[in-house]
């Protein structure tokens, strides 16, 4: 298990270190050491790929929300492409599901977290429409619409499964 972890660790660094977002941010006092170890974890720049992220999320009025979120690793675009399906199960109307798809833009440093990387999908009108927060595994963990923590109780991770 730990192998593969450490496996999975250095694949992801070697995919994600030689990549400079095109649309990057950064808020005012956003740290450069931190923002530097998390940055390995983003995109590769030798060929364009899709990152597939996997979770179960909690849902007040359903059994809970399947995610998937495929992020587009293309170094050659300048906007990056991401789809979103959530699939609300066990509704009273049964399982319903949802895709959206934009562009997403990364973000160095948030507000209470000055060395985080996050990632922020963005809807037609360029607004962000959520926001993940990419921890040194390379989990993506749902933000609030403040883009902080959320503190309810559940797990609100996407795991990469597919590269």
């Amino acid at each position: 298990m730990k192998k593969q972890r450490l496996i999975t660790l250095f694949v992801l660094a070697v995919l994600f270190s030689c990549d400079a977002p095109t649309e990057e941010k950064r808020y005012e006092g956003a740290e450069q050491e931190g923002a530097a170890e998390q940055e390995e974890l983003v995109l590769d720049n030798t060929f364009s790929t899709w990152m597939q992220y996997e979770g179960l999320l909690p849902c007040a009025d359903c059994k809970g929300i399947q995610t998937v979120l495929k992020l587009e690793n293309s170094p050659n675009k300048k906007e990056r492409s991401y789809e979103l399906t959530e699939t609300y199960q066990g509704t009273k109307d049964g399982d319903r599901e949802y895709v959206r798809s934009g562009i997403y833009e990364v973000v160095y440093g948030l507000e209470n977290d000055p060395g985080a990387m996050a990632i922020r999908l963005l809807d037609d009108s360029g607004a962000a429409l959520k926001s993940f927060l990419q921890d040194k595994e390379g989990m993506l963990h749902l933000l609030d619409t403040n883009e902080k923590n959320i503190s309810a109780e559940g797990t609100y991770t996407l795991e990469l499964v597919k590269q």
